[in-house]
């Protein structure tokens, strides 16, 4: 998901008066000013670099325009001198405007005189908002809203961490499987809310000094950004790495799980073994109460049956042959019918998150569409790398990135042009395999309180310090690195 932004409900402090208020505004408006003069400047250079270096980059006259798009959108997702759901909205407009059939006259008879070809038709761009991946993530919002308003999340957590028992470790692991569970089908940031407000009672009572406390709160983020992975709808990247996963390459939703479900377990199992060792209890005993109890009114069962049918429909696609979009759609009909879902439900719905992905896919289509993808990929001689080496080079820089900047911004950039370096680098593997170990790249990277919104609503708790995210997440985030990597060996060995 996106970086949470700074408010007191994270942790950043309200000003206290407004005497400081305005200083601090002006100074944050100067920074991003600055900021957005800085990328200016990069991009006029962009734009004249093929000039320069002919040889090197001999794109076409919609290409150039093309690329100043792609490296203003990155730099404007990097420095964030507007929120990152802006940029993608400036980069479907920009689009449009400079290189589709659909926008400024002269620029668009220029481009069709030169390089006819390769101009976008503006409903190839403007359809990015219309993608079938989107009404996939609606589909899991409208699940995850209705599950909280009507506290099946909760409810099931209840039913779910008592077969763990008291024992501190245990009960930090049950905490990790059950975050990691609602993760699969909600936004993990909601995920994280949920968690934590649970275990709030417990964090009063255990001593502040008791080292185990931070194993609780960090057990939290962890698992939800581990959890996410396991299906389609748990986070952005997941959807960005399956817009791209269409014919041949195109994958179900239940082998999705069938390959990440596993990951996820080992991978929650290790960052468990983590916290366990980094930070033991000094307690014999956790008490864990949750009041709360389901629901017998109508809606509430509506809403249970409609949740356990939409999950066995996408887990079942084989034998009903309903595709997973449209299974999303269930949900949506369902709840809104029935009036589970009112209004004030459908603007709560995560519409950043949602223009986020849209500016992703359509910058992706724009690389493809126009070349521009082709070209970059064809910068390289790959002939010296071995299919495994690009994608591990692909990911890590993924990974690397998605620790300063949100990960659907990360994914955005790095999966189209993954997909056309594996493209033309002939690895011998398939390409569906590789953009699912990109997105989980993505999703583990949890190195930083600003990697992701659930570290950051981790962090605001007060009860870790950066160090402690840093040297646990740091190594869960390596560890869950290496597993994905060796499962991609192991599939790609028996596929």
């Amino acid at each position: 998901m996106t970086n949470a932004p700074s408010s007191p409900e994270n942790g950043a402090k309200a000003p206290s008066g407004n005497t400081d208020a305005a200083p601090a505004s002006d100074k944050g408006l100067k920074a991003n000013i600055i900021k957005l003069f800085v990328i200016a400047l990069i991009c006029a250079f962009t734009y004249f670099l093929p000039a320069i270096m002919p040889e090197t980059l001999p794109l076409t006259a919609v290409q150039q325009i093309t690329l100043v798009i792609f490296v203003g959108a990155a730099l404007l997702w990097i420095l964030e001198p507007m929120p990152v759901y802006a940029t993608s909205l400036t980069i479907i407009g920009s689009l449009c405007i400079f290189i589709s059939d659909g926008g400024l006259t002269p620029v668009r008879e220029y481009l069709k005189a030169t390089d006819p070809s390769h101009v976008m038709k503006y409903q190839q761009v403007l359809n990015s908002f219309s993608s079938p991946v989107l009404i996939l993530f609606i589909g899991g919002f409208a699940l995850a809203i209705a599950a909280t308003k009507y506290k099946l999340d909760i409810n099931l957590a209840k039913i779910l961490l008592k077969p763990f028992g008291k024992r501190p470790g245990l009960v930090t692991m049950g905490i990790m499987c059950i975050t990691g569970g609602f993760a699969m089908f909600m936004s993990n940031t909601a995920t994280t809310v949920m968690m934590l407000a649970m275990i709030a009672p417990v964090l009063a009572t255990v001593d502040k000094k008791d080292p185990g406390i931070k194993a609780l709160v960090l057990a939290v983020p962890f698992a939800a950004n581990i959890g996410g992975i396991a299906t389609p709808v748990g986070t952005p990247p997941n959807a960005i790495a399956l817009s791209f996963l269409t014919g041949e390459n195109s994958i179900s939703f239940l082998n999705w799980m069938i390959i990440c479900f596993p990951l996820a377990i080992i991978c929650i199992m290790a960052a468990w073994l983590v916290l366990h060792f980094m930070f033991p209890f000094r307690i014999s005993e956790i008490k864990l109460t949750i009041d709360s109890k389901f629901e017998k009114d109508w809606k509430s069962i509506v809403v249970y049956v409609i949740f356990g049918l939409t999950i066995l429909l996408w887990m079942t696609e084989k034998l009903h042959g309903i595709n997973s979009y449209v299974i999303a759609l269930v949900p949506l009909m369902g709840y809104t019918a029935t009036g589970i879902l009112e209004t004030g439900d459908i603007k709560r719905m995560n519409w950043d998150v949602i223009w986020l992905i849209a500016g992703g896919i359509a910058i992706g289509n724009a690389l493809g569409v126009t070349g521009l993808a082709d070209k970059l990929a064809h910068m390289i001689d790959y002939s010296q790398f071995s299919g495994f080496m690009i994608i591990a080079a692909l990911a890590t820089i993924g990974w690397a990135l998605s620790n300063f900047i949100s990960n659907t911004a990360a994914a955005n950039l790095m999966i189209p042009i993954a997909v056309a370096v594996l493209a033309n680098a002939d690895t011998g593997m398939h390409m569906s395999h590789c953009l699912i170990i990109m997105a989980l790249a993505m999703s583990f990277a949890m190195t930083l309180p600003i990697s992701t919104p659930p570290n950051a609503l981790a962090y605001a708790t007060g009860d870790i310090t950066n160090k402690d995210m840093m040297k646990s997440g740091g190594l869960v985030s390596v560890i869950c690195m290496l597993v994905a990597f060796a499962a991609l060996y192991v599939i790609e060995q028996f596929s």
